[in-house]
């Protein structure tokens, strides 16, 4: 079963959502646009390019916006050196958070342990960084394998496992099964955020109900423009 009918606030329902533009063929002009956006709506984070973290930082400066931004988008086979130093020079940036893909052929040709131990050194790089770890279910067969392949993360100490990262050969989508399936095998304190296909105000309501704390999605201001405080709405 699903959590109980989430009623939300249109300022709580923003603080859940990590507002995103990480195109390669976003301009300077629409990224300035959205973090701008961003600060408008109070979302929870601005996710960007690395590139323009230092742009975001400043723009965001005074708000409670915080400036995230994703490495090894959609693919997550560089060497765990190769990621490291991304987080660090994200952290030297002046990133708050940082999205990573895991190396997910480790984890399907069955190397759990090389799998997990990537996770549990790029934990101990991130310094301040939050850390969420952008696993691909829609890689993986069996409800078992998934439910592994989270618990293997969390036993490296991810704060933060997402269902998908969205992007790459094969886009995965959130689906309120898949954020169930996290929330209910992992630990309370490990924490759940939904990415991929999140496009309207229904699908939001429904990931919540199902576990997610955060989601991540390019139609944040969209969402938000669906949202109606009135009880009717739902």
């Amino acid at each position: 079963m699903l959590n109980e009918p989430t009623t939300i606030s249109r300022q709580d329902l923003a603080a859940k959502l990590q507002s995103t533009l990480v195109r390669p063929d976003a301009t300077r002009a629409q990224l300035i646009e959205h973090i701008e956006a961003c600060a408008v709506h109070s979302f929870n984070a601005a996710m960007i390019p690395m590139a323009y973290v230092p742009l975001a930082r400043e723009i965001l400066r005074g708000t409670t916006v915080k400036v995230a931004t994703t490495i090894c988008f959609g693919t997550g086979n560089e060497t765990v050196f190769a990621k490291i130093a991304l987080l660090r020079e994200c952290l030297a940036l002046g990133a708050d958070e940082v999205d990573y893909e895991p190396h997910m052929s480790l984890f399907l040709s069955g190397e759990l342990a090389a799998f997990q131990e990537e996770s549990a050194l790029l934990v101990q790089a991130a310094g301040s960084l939050t850390l969420k770890a952008m696993l691909e279910l829609g890689y993986i067969e069996s409800r078992q394998g998934k439910i592994q392949a989270a618990q293997l993360l969390e036993q490296a100490g991810v704060p933060w496992i997402k269902n998908s990262s969205g992007g790459g050969h094969r886009p995965g989508h959130a689906t309120p099964e898949d954020i169930q399936l996290l929330r209910q095998n992992l630990r309370p304190e490990t924490h759940v955020k939904a990415s991929g296909g999140i496009r309207k105000l229904e699908q939001v309501i429904a990931l919540i109900e199902a576990g997610a704390e955060l989601l991540g999605t390019s139609n944040a201001v969209g969402i938000l423009d669906g949202f109606t405080d009135e009880p009717s709405a739902y």
